[in-house]
């Protein structure tokens, strides 16, 4: 397996942790818990608190969110260890994804709550670790529904890297 093949996941959730994480405490030390700037319009930056998962769903049920979330971490970096796969588009989005989830684990863990403060139209407020989820599971479901065609994967193939 090529020595990127961890790093490259690695350095992407790293990534997306720490961009999520610096925007969260921008937002936490400029904009007030409720405020709107600006007041109206269709791209606004908010300061929401979060204590359910995406579209509000689970509020108040944040035990339940924080197992689920570090199960779901678990998984996915017992799965990625587990396969040979040398597909690169699955590392990057399963990169994006573990980040992101992290990300709003951190968040949970400390305050309770995740800070949400991207609000776009009638869409419910998101932030950058929510953004990178959605784009991991995009190219993920991508890749395993089309990555043949694309030629992403190799057809009739288990991409499995000859041993040097």
């Amino acid at each position: 397996m090529p020595w990127y093949r961890d790093w490259l996941f690695y350095s992407l959730l790293i990534v997306v942790f720490i961009l999520d994480r610096v925007s969260k405490e921008i937002i936490r030390s400029s904009v007030a818990v409720g405020a709107s700037w600006p007041d109206a319009g269709l791209f606004r930056i908010v300061h929401g608190l979060n204590t359910g998962s995406a579209f509000g769903l689970f509020t108040g049920f944040t035990n339940f969110l924080i197992v689920a979330s570090v199960l779901g971490i678990a998984l996915v970096l017992y799965l990625f260890h587990r396969q040979n796969n040398s597909v690169i588009w699955l590392r990057l989005s399963l990169g994006m994804i573990v980040g992101g989830a992290v990300g709003n684990l951190f968040d949970r863990l400390k305050d309770g709550a995740v800070i949400d403060f991207i609000s776009v139209g009638w869409w419910p407020a998101f932030n950058l670790a929510d953004s990178a989820i959605s784009v991991g599971m995009a190219l993920l479901v991508t890749t395993l529904l089309f990555g043949e065609r694309l030629g992403w994967i190799k057809p009739d193939s288990t991409n499995e890297e000859k041993p040097d």
